[in-house]
């Protein structure tokens, strides 16, 4: 936790005290149905994209050889997202700030957008 933890205003007034009915099923990540797995899963879901590695577990073991993975908070995080940046990312540059994308607006369209590039 930190200051800006500390100067939040409690949230108590946007929780409900009493609890109603809902319920959850829990589905796996599309990419566990990439093709050749041995994995035990459920039929896949219906209009399920699952998208195309882009390595293989030899490349993930070797890039990510001496991260400490042994409990949370104990790796260095800047490394691991370059890490998974170039992974996932090949050549593309790596973002020097945040972009300041407000990624809540047209949500649907982004999510067109993405689904389609995995195509």
């Amino acid at each position: 936790m930190n200051l800006n933890d500390a100067l939040a205003r409690p949230m108590a007034d946007i929780f409900n005290t009493t609890p109603s009915p809902w319920s959850f099923t829990a589905v796996p990540a599309a990419i566990l149905y990439y093709p050749n797995t041995t994995l035990p899963l459920p039929d896949k879901r219906a209009g399920l994209i699952v998208p195309k590695p882009t390595h293989n577990a030899t490349y993930w073991a070797q890039v990510t050889k001496g991260v400490d993975f042994t409990a949370e908070d104990r790796m260095d995080f800047a490394s691991f997202n370059r890490i998974l940046w170039t992974g996932l990312m090949g050549n593309k540059p790596y973002p020097a700030t945040p972009t300041g994308k407000d990624l809540r607006q047209n949500r649907e369209e982004l999510l067109r957008r993405y689904r389609l590039s995995l195509k």
